[in-house]
């Protein structure tokens, strides 16, 4: 017999003692040193429901107990009863009398007391992302008005859960953080979360986190061999770049947004990887272009860097981490580009464009100071097209200033990440960086008035990244725009 709760439809208040239930049973008395002899002869025939137990004291013998039968078995004809059970009863005289069992509201799940109270029973909006201690719900229109009964039995049912809250319609900035109400429990947003053998700590109110991206972060980060260097170009809290470090990568990580910044700091130092990770705040193509040139540089002045063993709290681990050789990085620039700001993330592409010409300057057609590497660069980005593939590589194609037709011949692979919409998926393109883009020549080279020196376009190019940083991720508030349509799309479908 499938149990369901009494129907209370439209409480919009809870009341936990309307959900009780008293339903009869038929109950076996039989001797205390036999139940459990019994219970496993008979267990197709003993009560199974969750939260309840089938054995009970009998108040009028203490040598008894009272062993439930499963509600089928009806009293006194023992009627759908086994014939083992039959023949048992028959055979020593086994008493069978009725008994009552009350089931209560904690019996219940979310979704058995949500069909009971919303006005469509066939649908339960119990589904939630949870980060640490907050449930995270999307809830549709028609739930709204009952969104406070809905808060307080997902926070009843769900053990690690503390705070449910909901999110708004309503983006705050272009930080991708969103507005959210609470609906039950203690208002507390700082949330601690472990992935992929790291610690992140954070405020979820302010810095954007998804936990259904768990499987993403580890795929891209087994791709980050040990003693690889990483660009993490919209790093978040660290996500991509802490547990990328833990595996033996140097990585600089950058965010625009402070709030997310102040966590990427606080989680390198509770992951003990300074050593390994440099944390920056700037506009995302300024850093692209300064990190590239600035990472070169280093390894021109001071040769490859090593990365030290990760420190132990214990000691006798001290002692074999100092006997660990230190991880040399080998390659003079980046290996890889971390690029997660899936709404326009691909448009960033174009900061690649020349980016090595510029950092080699004048003597960038001599073939002994190109750097060996051409970085992967691992895009996420959204498509609604038909053929997937091919819309993002031209996308990335026209990003790139590479010939669209050709997108074919780029090196990249497309993956599928997941769904975020209806006819709207999430994908990762990871691209090796094509040297005829690497080393081309930028319009400001083509279309500079004659006269202008190469360091005056670079002060003037400072000049743009400038306000490029002042407008946020993007060259222009448009394309933030649109990253705020895009994100709130994703965070819909949530």
């Amino acid at each position: 017999m499938l149990l369901k709760p009494p129907v209370r439809r439209g409480m919009k208040e809870l009341d936990r003692s309307a959900f009780s239930l008293t339903i009869p049973v038929t109950a076996l008395r039989v001797p205390t040193k036999s139940v459990g002899q019994i219970k496993a002869d008979l267990a197709e025939d003993v009560l199974k429901l969750p939260k309840l137990r089938n054995v009970v004291e009998d108040e009028a013998s203490k040598d008894h107990r009272m062993v439930l039968l499963k509600p089928e078995i009806t009293w006194p004809g023992l009627n759908e009863a086994s014939g083992r059970l039959r023949a048992l009863v028959s055979e020593r005289g086994w008493q069978a009398v009725e008994h009552k069992v009350t089931v209560g509201y904690d019996h219940w799940s979310a979704d058995d007391v949500l069909r009971a109270v919303l006005p469509n029973e066939n649908e339960a909006p119990t589904s939630y992302e949870q980060i640490g201690h907050i449930a995270h719900m999307n809830l549709r229109d028609q739930y709204l008005e009952y969104k406070e009964i809905i808060g307080q039995v997902i926070l009843d049912k769900s053990p690690t859960v503390t705070m449910v809250v909901n999110k708004l319609d309503t983006i705050d900035n272009t930080f991708r953080n969103f507005q959210m109400e609470v609906l039950a429990g203690t208002e507390d947003f700082v949330a601690q979360v472990r992935e992929n053998d790291c610690v992140f700590r954070f405020d979820y109110s302010k810095v954007y986190w998804n936990s259904r991206l768990h499987s993403e972060h580890e795929r891209l980060i087994k791709m980050f061999a040990r003693g690889a260097s990483v660009c993490d170009v919209m790093a978040g809290v660290g996500p991509f770049a802490i547990p990328a470090a833990r595996r033996g990568a140097l990585v600089w990580a950058n965010d625009l947004n402070p709030a997310s910044h102040e966590a990427l700091q606080d989680n390198i130092r509770t992951n003990k990887v300074q050593d390994r990770v440099r944390a920056f705040c700037m506009d995302g193509r300024t850093f692209i272009r300064k990190a590239f040139a600035d990472y070169i540089a280093l390894v021109a002045a001071s040769g490859p860097p090593s990365l030290p063993p990760l420190a132990k709290s214990n000691t006798s681990k001290q002692k074999i981490a100092a006997r660990e050789q230190a991880i040399v990085v080998p390659s003079p620039s980046f290996d890889h580009v971390v690029m997660n700001l899936p709404a326009i993330a691909i448009e960033f592409l174009d900061a690649f464009r020349g980016l090595f010409r510029s950092i080699a300057g004048a003597a960038a057609r001599d073939e002994s100071l190109k750097p060996i590497n051409m970085p992967t660069i691992h895009t996420h980005c959204f498509t609604k097209a038909e053929d997937p593939e091919r819309d993002i590589l031209q996308r990335a194609c026209r990003a790139l200033g590479f010939p669209e037709d050709d997108y074919k011949l780029l090196d990249a692979t497309v993956f599928y990440v997941r769904r975020v919409a209806p006819n709207k998926d999430m994908y990762c393109l990871s691209l090796r960086l094509p040297e005829s883009v690497a080393y081309a020549e930028t319009a400001d080279e083509t279309q500079a008035p004659a006269g202008v020196s190469g360091t005056k376009r670079k002060q003037q190019q400072d000049e743009s990244d400038d306000e490029c940083d002042d407008n946020g991720r993007t060259s222009g508030k448009t394309s933030d725009a649109k990253a705020a349509r895009s994100d709130v799309e994703e965070r819909a479908s949530n």
